[in-house]
């Protein structure tokens, strides 16, 4: 059953989904650069998950190169419900890719996340490492989807407790001063 509904294109509420990254160079002349190189897309599916993460090169010109790296998954955990409904919620969802340079091998990701605060690993005391970039790629619809109808499950606001102590302007004034009439 849950592999018709992968089939079919309509993911469960597992925590994980297998993706394959498609990250381009610039070329042999250039690659030494790593700000040239960039995701070009995420893609989602069974057949791009593997116990092992390889790239390979899908296409070659002398003015660029495709890589399509598998063995990657994006792990979803309810804790992070209300970071992935940021990104839901954000003019343009997107899927974030860490990646490392290494001048002999080009650009390797390293991690794929629908998470900023993962991304930027703003919820550990360690700091992601300097030689480590954060690249994105717009958030592909099988995966959109999928992230909705776990933030559906997961997520709930947080309550407000009201607007806190209300101070009038004249109050606020008094105390601060109303320096809009002097010049």
């Amino acid at each position: 059953m849950t592999s018709d509904l992968h089939a079919a294109g309509i993911w469960s509420h597992d925590a994980v989904l297998p993706v394959a990254v498609m990250i381009a160079s610039p070329g042999r002349a250039r690659a030494s650069d790593p700000l040239l190189w960039h995701v070009s897309g995420v893609v989602v599916g069974e057949q791009f998950a593997s116990s092992e993460r390889t790239g390979v090169c899908v296409r070659a010109t002398e003015h660029a190169e495709m890589y399509l790296w598998r063995g990657f998954s994006i792990r979803l955990h309810p804790a992070h419900a209300e970071d992935y409904a940021f990104n839901l919620g954000g003019d343009r969802p997107e899927v974030y890719v860490i990646t490392r340079f290494d001048p002999e091998r080009g650009m390797e990701p390293l991690e794929v996340t629908v998470s900023l605060d993962r991304a930027q690993d703003l919820d550990s005391t360690n700091l992601r490492s300097a030689d480590e970039m954060v690249l994105a790629a717009p958030m592909p619809p099988e995966v959109y989807r999928w992230l909705e109808d776990f933030v559906a499950t997961h997520y709930r606001p947080r309550e407000r407790k009201g607007r806190g102590k209300q101070r009038s302007k004249a109050m606020y004034d008094a105390a601060v001063g109303d320096f809009a009439g002097e010049s």
